[in-house]
């Protein structure tokens, strides 16, 4: 008798042959209007085929929580349930199931997606809560009292409980504001759309990888005005500088041409975005490298200085080959900045510190950041 044995790795194939696959995402992301938001859930089992998908959604008013303290990160009341079921003929291409959402002011949508394939194994999409609607400007307080406020926006918060206590410490809180030169909130909600969905879903070029690979680790949040960028200068006055507390990060998206520029942060940073160039979300991602990651520029004539674990910019050629020798890369790949006195590791692969082009990644010294991001989140704690 033949006896056979499976490999760990068949195994985890065995396992996992059959099961569906499943993402779902709201169009708009958000709109601060009355509008229909359509959730769409796609799915793919090319083994036994797709049988149905699902989708579930709850649809509340979104409040600032207590009435003795509003929260900047909302909460729901009145909630309800909706939902949609589409079946299919066992189908082993994609197929997509969609809900539309009727949406009035100050909604919250809470939404997830499983499919089915033909042989009963099921699959889900996270759960992601979405803010809709015109938003909330003021709460009353203890002894009736009105005060103006405003909460985050959620577009994609990854939670299925919305609320002021729910734990955000296992995700980067990524928060964007309009400037002024954005001829409206709407103009900017749509630009904010057009430049993260590529960036998390839906772009196919090497630099958007990391982004979309890791999308589950990040928050997305919309602010209201009062932020205005200006090449390196960024002021914010009420109610973007209150509400951007609660962000780990903030792009401010503009559409006048001028450079565009971040402060070297490890939380609580911000930079700028032009939203209307065909890189922009390149351009993002570079900035966001400054502002939520820490990293410095790798090209002479940007801010080359870090604060990031490692640092990806260093003051000289001996702490870039230690750096290097610490991450286990080579130290002959340490390399001055031009005539700066600053150093990097390079091994002359396109890096989005350094190359403006949609074929770059995190290179180096820079992915070793990155990796080390995913880890702190996995482990519970972003910052």
């Amino acid at each position: 008798m033949r006896l056979l044995f499976m490999t760990p790795a068949l195994l985890l194939l065995a396992a996992c042959a059959g099961t569906p696959r499943i993402s779902a995402l709201q169009d708009p992301l958000y709109r601060a209007e009355n509008h229909t938001s359509t959730i769409t859930a796609r799915a793919t089992e090319s083994s036994d085929g797709i049988a149905s998908i699902n989708i579930q959604a709850i649809v509340g008013e979104l409040t600032a929580c207590g009435t003795f303290f509003p929260s900047l990160i909302p909460c729901r009341t009145g909630a309800s349930s909706v939902g949609v079921v589409c079946t299919f003929p066992n189908t082993k291409t994609e197929v997509s199931c969609s809900l539309p959402i009727s949406i009035t002011p100050r909604r919250l949508i809470t939404y997830s997606a499983t499919a089915t394939s033909a042989r009963g194994r099921t699959a889900s999409s996270g759960s992601v809560t979405y803010a809709g609607g015109a938003p909330l400007t003021q709460v009353t307080v203890l002894l009736g009292l009105t005060i103006p406020w405003e909460t985050a926006r959620p577009v994609i918060w990854r939670t299925d409980a919305p609320s002021s206590s729910t734990d955000r410490g296992d995700k980067i809180d990524f928060g964007f504001v309009p400037d002024p030169d954005m001829p409206s909130y709407r103009a900017f909600t749509d630009d904010l759309q057009a430049v993260v969905v590529p960036l998390f879903y839906t772009d196919n070029n090497q630099f958007s990888v990391w982004p979309r690979t890791w999308k589950n680790l990040f928050n997305l949040w919309a602010g209201p005005t009062g932020a205005d960028g200006n090449g390196c200068t960024r002021t914010f006055t009420t109610p973007a500088s209150t509400v951007m507390a609660a962000f780990d990060g903030t792009a401010i998206l503009h559409r006048d041409a001028f450079r565009d520029c971040a402060s070297i942060s490890l939380g609580g940073g911000s930079g700028t975005t032009q939203t209307n160039l065909g890189d922009a979300s390149w351009v993002l991602l570079h900035e966001s490298g400054h502002f939520l990651f820490g990293m410095g520029d790798e090209y002479d004539g940007g801010g080359n200085f870090a604060i990031s674990n490692p640092k990806n910019v260093v003051s000289s050629q001996a702490i870039c080959q230690s750096t290097s020798t610490t991450n286990s890369l080579p130290t002959a790949q340490c390399a001055q900045i031009g005539a700066t006195g600053t150093w990097r590791n390079d091994n002359a692969v396109a890096t989005t510190m350094e190359d403006r082009t949609l074929g770059s990644d995190f290179q180096t010294l820079a992915g070793k950041v990155m990796a080390n991001k995913v880890v702190d989140c996995v482990n519970g704690a972003c910052y």
